[in-house]
């Protein structure tokens, strides 16, 4: 048991590590906010952040209040039950596979747990990140064509986002709803649009901005540029459910490949247990055990290397 304690505590290290590595190889976007807002500041004429003053500690301390600004607008619902829903799934699965621990397997319940819980967060955080940007895809689709379609009936940009605040119930459309409240008390543009974006970083949503900051401040045809933002957002829209359509068998046969030894692992506990026990406890059975760990390790890396770009 002493050995399994090991073994999950190091696949706990790897774990740790690979996030590590996944976020030193993936710098650029933890920068590209204030790149992003530097360049913004440029198109307008406006002098860009500076970096020189800004000590380490107090990046660091910005940093991490970022991070968990977008935690906490994923996991914030709008009703109290749908908030303890997004926090209980995890638990909920942590105490189920506990469960089956404890009656089936008898492994250490506490490696089990400090591993289990860290791995369920992430991998729900993530999720519930997915499903935020496909809900924001949507409506941000739906409110361009709303807002662009009331501007070239006549209405001021303004007003047409305030419209589509009232007549929608949407995050996005509460979102647009605290814009032009802000903006109607007398708030700088730049200030309110920029904090809008700390809510929604999405490059669709930095590059609507963009055209409505250079409108507000040097003129344009607002609703040509809203237009081919639309059809920009359509295009992409209709390649990404082509690509995942074509790539949807590989990631698939990928997923199966991985699981099927530990779920002929967990089936040797039913129809050998003489061999589930020799492979756990004895050093020998240990080797076959590492080297399902390692082949399984190696071989998802390698496939998530290939896939990056999918």
């Amino acid at each position: 048991m002493k050995q399994i304690s090991l073994i999950l505590i190091v696949l706990a290290f790897l774990f740790f590590m690979m996030v590590v590595i996944r976020n030193r190889t993936t710098r650029n976007a933890f920068t590209k906010g204030d790149d992003r807002k530097n360049m913004l500041m440029t198109l307008l004429g406006q002098n860009s952040a500076e970096k020189s003053d800004e000590s380490l500690n107090f990046i660091i301390l910005r940093k991490i209040n970022d991070t968990l600004f977008k935690i906490k607008h994923v996991f914030i619902a709008d009703n109290f039950y749908d908030f303890v829903k997004r926090l209980a799934v995890p638990l909920v699965f942590i105490i189920a596979v506990e469960a089956i621990n404890v009656n089936f397997f008898h492994f250490p319940s506490v490696p089990i747990a400090l591993v289990l819980t860290p791995i369920s967060y992430i991998f729900w955080y993530k999720m519930l990140l997915k499903k935020r940007k496909k809900i924001f895809e949507v409506d941000f689709t739906e409110s361009i064509s709303s807002i662009n379609g009331a501007i070239s009936s006549g209405r001021t940009f303004l007003q047409a986002m305030d419209d589509y605040s009232r007549n929608n119930t949407n995050k996005l459309a509460k979102e647009f709803g605290i814009i032009t409240r802000r903006l109607n008390f007398g708030d700088s543009p730049e200030v309110v649009f920029l904090d809008s974006w700390k809510v929604y970083p999405y490059k669709e949503y930095y590059f609507f901005i963009v055209a409505i900051l250079l409108n507000i401040n040097s003129g344009g045809r607002l609703r040509e540029v809203l237009g081919k933002l639309q059809r920009s957002l359509a295009n992409n829209t209709a390649m990404e459910k082509k690509m995942l359509t074509l790539t949807s068998e590989m990631r698939m046969a990928s997923k199966i490949t991985a699981a099927i030894p530990f779920l002929f692992l967990i089936l040797l506990k039913f129809i050998s247990e003489d061999n589930f026990n020799f492979i756990f406890e004895d050093p020998r059975g240990n080797i076959l055990l590492y080297y399902l760990l390692g082949s399984v390790g190696v071989g998802t890396l390698i496939i998530k290397f290939l896939m990056r770009k999918i």
